[in-house]
């Protein structure tokens, strides 16, 4: 069945965008809800989108209704080996080439680089259509906790190697930036994100000077992780921060809930410490209500090209303790809105969560910071900035045409 498109109100200023992205919702990912959100705002800008995307090897959750002018291709394809969290499509499909051919894009963008980042590759060659490429997720550096270190060199080759064929490569946080120029990558650019603070919000008022954190001088703290369980966000050293924490100070009381889930949920959840509070994947008020009722966040993580988990975080009034590498650096400052402690230190780290547990002044000044500086990022000017992007390779393009 051929897709369909319904007509813009002002078609002079609308930009037909096409994009090729292994993930998507209802998949529960980073860049499958990074992804979502920018079709929703394409949709309400009055722009045209075609998503080109894995159609998941097992059912998921209920497809989400599609905004406006956007349409949803899907791809059968297989799971990934050590990896089935993640469906990779077959690549170069008849049925793809036909639909992305007859919606005519003004602009190509490949969010992924393996088989759905090829395929537009390829067909935006073959259109003579510009493009740009997303750089989300640092595979290289997953493979050795999935037993194929080895491969990470050659994985770092060929993810080059399609960057600089794309011409213009989008990541999103400066640190990401320097990593790749440094692996040899051309034209690279910082494409940020941002969070809704409308949406997250701290369980205080940030409003009422001296508020933050919950008033009860007995609680425990709280300690929130939110994310995949996935062997590269590096539980296990969290498990050993916590645990050590509680040797620390054993009259301190303190609790952890990890909020996520994904394949390796099992085996997470069997090496927790007692006590460890698993609530599954969350979404919507049930997510941003269990980022209210927290204390400090708490993100092991070395692999991040971002983490768009913390500025949920810190848009609900949290203290960030994180490891010191990778995107996490581009929003956690240490000492201003949370504490940075060397990746897979857990003595280190649970020395950072006893000095947030012990001192609530301290807590306090990070969770007001900490909000302050997610109040300053918007998701619209992110994608005001990558909207800026695609009309800036469609005027390029136009230009080399007429030479």
């Amino acid at each position: 069945m051929a897709l369909t498109f319904v007509k813009v109100y002002n078609p002079s200023t609308c930009v037909r965008i096409a994009l090729f992205s292994e993930t998507f919702v209802p998949q529960r990912n980073g860049v499958a809800l990074v992804l979502w959100r920018l079709v929703r705002y394409l949709s309400h800008s009055g722009h045209q989108v075609l998503v080109a995307t894995a159609h998941p090897a097992t059912p998921l959750e209920p497809e989400p209704e599609l905004p406006p002018n956007v349409s949803v291709l899907k791809v059968p394809g297989w799971k990934l080996p050590r990896y089935p969290d993640l469906t990779m499509a077959r690549p170069f499909s008849r049925r793809v080439a036909k639909e992305v051919m007859a919606f005519e894009p003004d602009i190509v963008h490949l969010v992924t680089e393996y088989s759905m980042g090829l395929t537009g590759l390829r067909l935006a060659r073959r259109m003579g259509r510009p493009m740009l490429a997303s750089f989300h997720t640092n595979i290289p550096s997953y493979l050795p906790y999935y037993g194929f270190g080895w491969a990470s060199r050659w994985c770092w080759a060929y993810l080059r190697w399609f960057h600089n064929r794309v011409g213009l490569t989008l990541c999103p946080s400066e640190t990401s930036r320097r990593e790749l120029v440094a692996r040899g990558f051309r034209n690279v650019r910082v494409w940020g994100r941002g969070v809704d603070t409308s949406f997250f919000r701290p369980g205080w008022d940030p409003a009422r000077p001296g508020a933050s954190g919950r008033d009860a001088e007995s609680a425990p703290v709280r300690l929130l992780y939110v994310g995949r369980l996935t062997p590269e966000k590096e539980i296990p050293v969290l498990f050993r921060a916590y645990r050590k924490a509680r040797e620390l100070d054993p009259e301190l009381q303190l609790e952890l809930i990890l909020a996520g889930d994904g394949a390796y949920s099992p085996r997470m959840r069997s090496g927790a410490p007692p006590g460890v509070k698993f609530t599954g994947y969350l979404e919507g008020a049930a997510l941003s209500e269990t980022y209210a009722a927290a204390d400090l966040f708490v993100f092991p993580s070395r692999t991040e090209t971002l983490g768009n988990v913390i500025l949920e975080a810190m848009a609900s009034g949290l203290p960030v303790v994180a490891a010191a590498e990778g995107g996490t650096l581009e929003n956690v400052r240490h000492g201003v809105n949370g504490l940075l402690v060397p990746g897979g230190d857990a003595d280190r780290f649970a020395e950072a969560i006893v000095t947030l547990a012990r001192d609530r002044d301290l807590r306090s000044r990070l969770a007001r910071n900490a909000r302050a500086w997610a109040e300053e990022r918007s998701w619209e000017r992110a994608f005001e900035g990558l909207l800026a992007e695609y009309r800036e390779r469609i005027e390029l393009k136009k230009a080399a045409n007429h030479q």
